[in-house]
C-alpha cells in the first residue's frame, strides 16, 4: 500500500488528473446505473401494487413497460410522490452523479497534488520579495510541481549566494577603504610636518639650501608613493568590474609568450628560472589577458623572495588550467598563508615601501572571476609556491615538452 501511495505521489500531474477523472467517471457511471436500476424497480413495484392483473414478467415486456404511465392507476398521494421521485432519479441521476464526481475529483486532485506545492511556492515568493532568503524549499515529489519547487530552490540558493558575495564584496570594499585611509596617514603626516617646517623656518632664512633640497626630495618621494598608492587603489577597484572573455588559444604559442614575459621580468637577475609544461592539449578556451596578468603578479612576487631558482609549471586537469610559480626563498609564514591574498597585506619580513601588498590579492580576484582559485603553500624543499587555477575548455592532442 505504501508503495502504491509513493507511485501515485510521484505520478505526473497530467497522468494523475487523467487517473482521477477516469476513476470518478467510473464511479459516477456505476452510481448512475445503480440509482436508475433501483428507481426503476421501485416504480415497477408501485405499479404491480395497484395492478394485480400484471405480473413481474409482464413488466419486462417493452410494450407494457412503455405504456405503464397510460394505464389508469389510482395511486395515493404518497405513492404518487414516490413515483415522481423515481422518474426524477431516472432522468437526472446521470448528470447529477457525473457533475458531483467531476467536482469531487477536481477538489481531491487540487488538495492532494497542487495545494501543498502552491502554498510552498507562495510562501517562498513572499519571503524572497521581503529579501528573506534564510529558508529551504522542499517538496517530496518527483512530479512537475516537485521539479518546479526544486527550480525555485535553485533560484533561491543562487540569489542567496549572490547576496552573500555582494555582502562579502561590500565588506572587502569597506576593509579596503579603511586600509587605504590608514596607510595614507603616514605619508600625509610626513608631508604636513615638512610643510610646517618649511613654512616656519624658510622665510627666516634658518634653513640652508642643502637642507631645503633634502626636504623637497623627501617630500617628492612621499608624493610619488601617494600617487602610486592611489593608482593601485584605483586598479583594485576596477578589478570588481572585470569581465572574462575567453577565446581559443594555441597552447605552445601561449606558453612561449609567458616564457618570454618571464625572461623579460628576470632579465639581469642573478638566479635561474625553469619551465615545465605537462599540458597535452593543443588549444584552450581561456582569457589570455587575465592569465598573463595573474602570471606576471605571481612571478613578480616570487622574484622578491627568490634565492637561486624560480620554477614555473603548467598543467591542465579536469578542465582547469593550472600555473604554479615556486621559489627557493624563505617561504610563507603561517600568517602569510592565511592573510597574503588580502588587500594591502605585507609580510613582517618585508622592509621596502615600494610594494603595497596587492599582487596576490589581484591574482585571487582574477582567478576567481575566471572560475578558478589561488592556493598558497610552502614547498617540501623550502620556499613559497603559488598555484593559480583557471576554468577553461579544450581540444585534446599530444603536445608535451619541457624547457629551462
Amino acid at each position: 500500500m505504501g508503495r502504491i501511495k509513493r507511485v501515485l505521489h510521484n505520478l505526473s500531474i497530467r497522468k494523475t488528473f487523467m487517473l482521477y477523472m477516469l476513476i470518478f467517471l467510473l464511479v459516477a457511471a456505476l452510481l448512475s446505473a445503480i440509482a436508475i436500476s433501483q428507481a426503476g424497480q421501485m416504480r415497477n413495484h408501485m405499479f404491480l401494487k395497484y395492478n394485480d392483473s400484471y405480473t413481474p414478467a409482464d413488466i419486462e415486456n417493452p410494450a407494457i413497460s412503455y405504456n405503464m404511465e397510460q394505464i389508469n392507476t389510482s395511486y395515493t398521494s404518497k405513492d404518487k410522490d414516490i413515483i415522481n421521485i423515481c422518474g426524477f432519479v431516472e432522468t437526472w441521476s446521470i448528470p447529477i452523479f457525473f457533475g458531483l464526481c467531476i467536482m469531487l475529483s477536481s477538489f481531491l486532485f487540487y488538495r492532494n497534488k497542487l495545494k501543498k506545492p502552491i502554498e510552498i511556492l507562495s510562501l517562498a515568493s513572499k519571503k524572497i520579495a521581503d529579501n528573506d532568503l534564510n529558508f529551504y524549499i522542499h517538496h517530496d515529489s518527483k512530479d512537475e510541481m516537485g521539479q518546479l519547487c526544486n527550480s525555485f530552490e535553485k533560484m533561491r540558493a543562487a540569489l542567496d549566494e549572490n547576496n552573500r558575495q555582494m555582502w562579502r564584496s561590500m565588506e572587502e570594499r569597506k576593509q579596503l577603504n579603511a586600509t587605504f585611509s590608514h596607510d595614507l596617514r603616514t605619508p600625509l603626516t610626513v608631508l604636513r610636518g615638512y610643510t610646517d617646517f618649511l613654512n616656519n623656518y624658510l622665510p627666516q632664512g634658518k634653513v640652508g639650501e642643502e637642507k631645503v633640497m633634502s626636504t623637497v626630495s623627501t617630500m617628492s618621494a612621499h608624493i610619488l608613493r601617494l600617487e602610486n598608492y592611489v593608482h593601485m587603489m584605483s586598479e583594485t577597484q576596477r578589478l570588481e568590474d572585470t569581465c572574462i572573455s575567453t577565446a581559443k588559444v594555441n597552447v605552445v604559442y601561449f606558453i612561449e609568450q609567458l616564457r618570454s614575459t618571464a625572461e623579460v621580468l628576470v632579465q639581469g637577475q642573478a638566479f635561474n628560472i625553469t619551465f615545465v609544461n605537462t599540458i597535452v592539449e593543443t588549444e584552450l578556451n581561456v582569457d589570455a589577458d587575465i592569465v598573463v596578468r595573474v602570471f606576471e603578479n605571481m612571478l613578480s612576487n616570487a622574484i622578491r623572495y627568490v634565492d637561486r631558482t624560480i620554477s614555473i609549471r603548467f598543467e591542465f586537469v579536469k578542465e582547469m588550467l593550472g600555473i604554479t610559480v615556486s621559489d627557493d626563498g624563505k617561504g610563507f609564514s603561517d600568517e602569510d598563508l592565511e592573510q597574503a591574498t588580502k588587500p594591502f597585506y605585507k609580510s613582517k619580513t618585508t622592509s621596502d615601501g615600494v610594494h603595497f601588498g596587492l599582487g596576490l590579492h589581484i591574482c585571487k580576484i582574477l582567478s576567481e572571476k575566471h572560475g578558478g582559485s589561488i592556493g598558497l603553500t610552502n614547498s617540501e624543499n623550502g620556499g613559497a609556491s603559488v598555484a593559480a587555477m583557471f576554468l577553461c575548455t579544450t581540444t585534446t592532442t599530444s603536445n608535451n615538452f619541457s624547457i629551462s
